[in-house]
């Protein structure tokens, strides 16, 4: 796969998020799903100019906390593609994209990017470190 350029970043974008999602998607839950679709990171500024993009066409709504949410035009353009395939989607979506031009307007937040980036690198421990020991331990004593 080659690298992504400003022309697929919106529908990179786009793939990322859930038509149906009200209450928005986190930078966060983008940037593990841009990477699950593209296979590499997004920069911030990847991230922030695709979003503009997509918010001058009213495709996108960036909500308080850089949460971003479809508009209803957003969510039938996301809905449209048939493909098997979360890999396939951005190529589909950018067929039915209108030009897109990005708005030098719109800036994601350094410390939202960098807080996002590094939960997602660094995810929190889902159990407690005394639960995950018993787990790896098996719970096998003497009986």
């Amino acid at each position: 796969m080659g690298f992504a350029s400003f022309a697929d970043d919106p529908s990179i974008l786009l793939a990322t998020l859930t038509p149906s999602g009200r209450n928005g998607a986190s930078v966060r839950s983008v940037i593990a799903t841009w990477d699950m679709i593209n296979v590499d990171i997004p920069s911030r500024e990847m991230i922030e100019t695709a979003a503009g993009a997509l918010q001058s066409a009213g495709l996108l709504v960036i909500e308080e906390g850089w949460r971003l949410r479809l508009t209803a035009e957003g969510a039938r353009i996301r809905r449209a593609p048939r493909v098997s395939g979360m890999r396939l989607l951005p190529s589909a979506l950018r067929e039915l994209l209108p030009p897109l031009t990005p708005d030098p307007s719109v800036a994601l937040p350094q410390e939202v990017y960098d807080a996002a980036l590094d939960d997602y690198l660094h995810p929190k421990p889902l159990l407690p470190r005394w639960l995950s020991t018993l787990f790896r331990w098996g719970g096998r004593g003497s009986v």
